[in-house]
């Protein structure tokens, strides 16, 4: 019977009550022992090695804009051992974005980006994990990160692990709906608020483009501020 993980506060407990280590080193360890998924601080988990099947498999996943009303989402086919910096360039062309602001991968394993990026926030390079990696099984979740400003949240969840169909192009998107924000659009509350004033809704996706558009090797430019 596996054994139950402690709290975030039980742990927090822990290592802030560490004898004979100091004040500041212990609320090192405790931050360095959690990260921030989604808005919520859970415990971090060592990041597994790539599974043996990674190479032969697909991760049907459905994207979808966190907040969205109506929803826009998109159920996506992306190769297992596909690292994160590629999936970036997935997720920049599935929703029509032009690379322009800094982004993040949310994980329980820590967050990912680009490595050469100014930013003020921790993160591990992008590059040298897999979405294998970071989304293990059926039904788990990341948290695709774009524009700080506005605050961009795609919600990558796990629908399917499959082997890969022989002669097929990935990745790929199956389905979809909901028309996408612009660059700079101030945020999800503003793209609702002029989505209701102007009586659009959930309207559908031309997969097949989108998926020429995806199989196309298309990798945004560097983001350097």
């Amino acid at each position: 019977m596996p054994t139950k993980r402690d709290s975030p506060e039980a742990t927090s407990r822990m290592l802030l009550d560490q004898p004979g280590v100091s004040f500041e080193e212990r609320l090192r360890q405790w931050l360095d022992a959690q990260t921030f998924v989604g808005g919520k601080r859970v415990d971090k988990q060592p990041l597994p090695a790539l599974p043996a099947h990674a190479a032969t498999t697909v991760h049907q996943v459905k994207v979808s804009l966190h907040g969205a009303k109506p929803q826009v989402w998109r159920r996506l086919e992306i190769p297992s051992a596909m690292t994160l910096d590629r999936v970036h360039a997935v997720m920049q062309t599935a929703f029509g974005w032009h690379n322009a602001h800094l982004h993040s991968f949310e994980t329980v394993y820590g967050q990912f980006g680009a490595p050469d990026c100014e930013d003020w926030t921790d993160q591990d390079d992008e590059s040298a994990v897999t979405l294998a990696q970071v989304a293990t099984a059926k039904k788990a979740e990341v948290i695709y990160v774009y524009d700080f400003g506005d605050d961009w949240r795609h919600d990558i969840v796990v629908e399917k692990i499959r082997p890969a169909e022989a002669g097929v192009a990935y990745p790929r998107c199956t389905s979809g709906k909901g028309t996408a924000p612009e660059e700079d659009g101030g945020g999800i509350r503003v793209f609702n608020y002029e989505r209701a004033a102007d009586g659009t809704g959930q309207a559908g996706i031309d997969a097949n483009a989108l998926t020429a558009a995806l199989t196309a090797g298309r990798q945004p430019s560097q983001v350097t501020s």
